[in-house]
């Protein structure tokens, strides 16, 4: 198990800071002064029992990259409402896709330590691609996951 001491100082060191979805980021590269807006990169932590909310990325990719920490599971939900979970960890998945317009949430299942991640979004990021979803729309949407919905939205 990993102490809060721990993940206080990577938090710190990273100049962490929280996210709206939930969990602690820092833009690393993208969306700078020179107009290119071709990629933009991030750090992301989760701890504890902190949740990525269910969200959507309308027109981009974005990819997150396993770096340290506990497994992570990301669940993404297609379009077609096909719920798939990924296991981000040195021992499943080390990088994941995700595509547009699919919902996705993030959680440490184990509900301990912490576990950093990269994300890169191509075009370069922009609040006004993300959506951060409501849980009523949702369950409306996709009520064969409600239970996963109801946790993470």
């Amino acid at each position: 198990m990993t102490n809060n001491t721990e993940y206080q100082s990577i938090i710190e060191k990273l100049q962490l800071e929280p996210h709206p979805e939930g969990g602690y980021y820092r833009q690393i590269f993208g969306n700078d002064d020179s107009g290119k807006k071709d990629i933009s990169t991030i750090y992301y932590m989760l701890t504890d029992s902190d949740i990525s909310a269910f969200h959507r990325l309308h027109g981009v990719t974005e990819i997150w990259y396993y770096h340290a920490g506990k497994p992570l599971n990301i669940y993404v939900i297609d379009t077609d409402g096909n719920l798939t979970v990924h296991h981000l960890s040195p021992d499943g998945e080390m990088q994941v896709v995700i595509h547009p317009e699919q919902w996705f949430a993030a959680e440490i299942p184990s509900k301990t330590g912490f576990c950093l991640v990269g994300c890169a979004v191509a075009p370069a990021f922009s609040f006004e691609n993300f959506e951060l979803g409501r849980k009523e729309t949702l369950l409306n949407q996709f009520p064969q996951h409600a239970e996963l919905i109801e946790r993470l939205a």
